[in-house]
C-alpha cells in the first residue's frame, strides 16, 4: 500500500536542506583581516603615524617662549613668542620617527608637555606627559 505523499513534510524537507546549504555557505566565508580597517593593531610597511604636540603652562600667570618641536620637514622653531599654550599636529611619519620638543625660557610656574600619536586613522593615543623643559618619544 502506497502512502499519499504530503505537501508539508516536501516543505520541511526544502527548508531543511535550504538551511543546510545556507549555513554550509557562511561557515566557508573567509574570515580573512579587514584591510579597508588597518588599524587592528599589527604594523603593515605603509602604516601612517601622526605626531600632535600640546604644552601648556599652569595658573593664568604661567607663560614659555622660545621651543621647538621635531616634524617629518625638520624642526620647527618659535622664539620671542610668549604663549600659556601651544598645540599642533604634524604627519604623516614613519615608525621609528623620533618626536621631540625642548621649551627654553617659561615663568608662572613649570609647563606640561604632551605628545599624542595616531596610527593610520585610529584615535590619538596620550605617549608622553610630563612637567617640565623637554619631552621626547620614539613611534613604535
Amino acid at each position: 500500500m502506497k502512502l499519499p505523499y504530503k505537501k508539508s513534510t516536501r516543505f520541511g524537507l526544502t527548508f531543511f536542506l535550504l538551511s543546510v546549504i545556507i549555513g554550509c555557505s557562511l561557515l566557508s566565508c573567509d574570515k580573512s583581516k579587514d584591510l579597508a580597517n588597518p588599524g587592528n593593531g599589527n604594523n603593515t610597511p605603509n602604516d601612517s603615524y601622526y605626531i600632535q604636540y600640546n604644552i601648556s603652562a599652569p595658573g593664568p600667570y604661567g607663560r614659555f617662549s622660545n621651543w621647538t618641536a621635531s616634524t617629518p620637514n625638520g624642526t620647527y622653531t618659535n622664539s620671542g613668542l610668549q604663549v600659556r599654550s601651544w598645540n599642533q599636529t604634524y604627519g604623516p611619519v614613519q615608525k621609528g620617527f623620533s618626536c621631540r620638543v625642548q621649551i627654553g625660557n617659561y615663568q608662572g610656574g613649570t609647563p606640561t608637555i604632551e605628545i599624542y600619536v595616531s596610527k593610520n586613522s585610529e584615535p590619538f593615543a596620550l605617549k608622553v606627559s610630563t612637567m617640565g623643559s623637554s619631552a621626547s618619544y620614539v613611534v613604535n
